[in-house]
């Protein structure tokens, strides 16, 4: 019988359709939601050890215009989540628990921190995360505390953070 269950990197899915981080992974519910609709992963939203700085705003989009002053398209100003790590850990155990068909990613960033990453990565693993999506490209991802694109535009960076995730991941 034809199957879309496919296998990346060894995650098992049942079908390649992944959600990406963002609104659709915001909570326990929604993540929920998308498995019984049928999705091979959901992504949650980005998530970090200390919400306590993030501060989302609303609207949440904006207007992208053309040299001219037309709106050609639409910039997404979402920060990562704004929920306390730990309601997180939480929802990603009793997600896990209940033993969606597919598979659950954390979206993590932190800040150029070892101690930080380890943590994180360690306490996502521990509730039963089975991969993880390390956020180094959002543009709003809090560039003063050196996270996201700001991170991930210095390649030396990178390397060291990788391996970092590496060592400590099982």
């Amino acid at each position: 019988m034809p199957t879309l269950a496919t296998t990346v990197d060894g995650l098992k899915l049942p079908n390649p359709f992944v959600i990406g981080s963002g609104p659709p992974g915001t909570n326990l519910s929604v993540i929920n939601r998308a498995f019984r609709e049928g999705w091979g992963a959901v992504i949650a939203k980005t998530v970090s050890l200390d919400a306590s700085k993030v501060v989302n705003v609303s609207p949440r989009y904006a207007k992208l215009l053309s040299n001219n002053g037309e709106v050609i398209g639409w910039e997404n100003i979402e920060l990562i989540s704004d929920r306390p790590f730990r309601i997180w850990e939480d929802e990603f155990k009793k997600c896990k628990d209940a033993q969606p068909p597919g598979a659950l990613i954390a979206s993590v960033m932190e800040e150029y921190n070892k101690d930080a990453w380890t943590e994180l990565i360690q306490r996502c693993e521990a509730v039963g995360v089975d991969a993880f999506e390390l956020n180094f490209s959002c543009p709003h991802g809090l560039p003063e505390r050196k996270m996201g694109a700001a991170m991930g535009q210095d390649p030396d960076i990178l390397e060291e953070v990788c391996g970092w995730v590496a060592a400590a991941t099982k």
